[in-house]
């Protein structure tokens, strides 16, 4: 028997691949939240004029993009549509719509059969991993200015 510490600071004891009660809520929660991370990242994608941000890396002519930003908003899409294709395979349901709230929805309905597959862990560190880095995109310590196109 493994005992493994996920980050919401309690012990999930290691006995079969499904997730523990504790771990299938912070996934559901996280689920709910990254389609809102999703909509601050598309705020964070042009400086707004005028704003007092920082611009940096932008020589080229042309709508100055957050290059951070950019690929968070790839990374969460990917990240859920990789997921929801895993269920739509292991199922007989169909594909939901390709956007982030469609997949993110749709995975929150089929978290109970998710929870108990055997990737039920990677789905669930990959998330968290997810989210934990777009915060830090979509979130930034203020006085911190990400570079644009780093």
């Amino acid at each position: 028997m493994q005992e493994i510490e996920f980050r919401s600071g309690h012990l999930c004891v290691d006995t079969d691949p499904a997730l523990c009660v504790p771990c299938q809520e912070r996934l559901d929660r996280q689920l709910a939240l990254l389609p809102r991370v999703y909509g601050e990242l598309e705020a964070a994608l042009v400086p707004a004029p005028n704003s007092g941000d920082r611009v940096t890396g932008t020589a080229r002519p042309g709508i100055p993009l957050n290059g951070p930003a950019v690929e968070a908003r790839a990374a969460i899409r990917g990240t859920l549509a990789s997921w929801a294709d895993l269920i739509v395979e292991g199922r007989t349901v169909r594909l939901p719509l390709r956007t982030v709230p469609a997949l993110a929805a749709f995975l929150r309905r089929h978290l109970s059969w998710l929870a108990v597959h055997p990737a039920a862990e990677d789905a669930a560190s990959e998330i968290d991993a997810l989210l934990h880095d777009v915060l830090r995109i979509a979130r930034p310590p203020h006085g911190h200015p990400l570079p644009i196109g780093a």
